[in-house]
């Protein structure tokens, strides 16, 4: 049992450096323990960069609704376990393993999402069958797809209008330059 305390103890205070400090997080590199809980105070102010970072722009802003919700529901828990104690150090040992476990899963979620995650695949190039591995940031695949999904709204639009002219704006249901189907 005093083993288990320890190694809890040294996991939630390894991180010596604090994720939520902007000067000392490598932009370029996926941050591992993006939460670490210690304070209430310190805990604020890394829970406010996450947030921060899960917004349009920033490090987690790929993150799917279900995961974001779930990363805000952990962290809430969290805070809420270092208001009542105080500190990591005056909790007891179910406490303190509770939210280590919390800790854990909101950072593994965060860590999958993190936009610098390197993510390769083995892919035929077509006309070969000997397979290439290509490998990109979470954020080049994520950005890829949602360029790809832009592309094929507007071309569906166009070919939808079947190449009307700024004049004769698109109408749904229409073709340009006719009347609305169905009249």
């Amino acid at each position: 049992m005093r083993k288990v305390l320890i190694l809890v103890a040294a996991a939630l205070f390894s991180a010596a450096s604090f994720a939520g400090e902007t000067d000392e997080v490598d932009k370029s590199k996926v941050v591992e323990k993006p939460a670490v809980a210690d304070t209430p105070e310190a805990f604020a102010r890394q829970q406010a960069w996450i947030e921060e970072e899960m917004q349009t722009g920033g490090r987690y802003e790929f993150i799917k609704p279900n995961d974001k919700e779930r990363v805000r529901r952990l962290l809430d828990q969290m805070s809420g376990l270092l208001q009542k104690s105080g500190s990591v150090a005056a909790m007891d040992n179910a406490t303190r393993l509770d939210l280590f476990n919390k800790q854990e899963e909101a950072n593994g979620v965060l860590k999958h999402n993190d936009a610098n995650r390197l993510v390769c695949e083995s892919r035929k190039p077509i006309g070969s069958n000997i397979p290439v591995n290509t490998c990109y940031t979470f954020r080049q695949k994520e950005e890829t797809a949602r360029n790809t999904r832009i592309g094929l709204q507007q071309y569906d639009h166009s070919q939808l209008c079947n190449g009307a002219s700024a004049a004769n704006s698109c109408v749904p249901g229409k073709m340009a330059g006719s009347a609305p189907l169905g009249h």
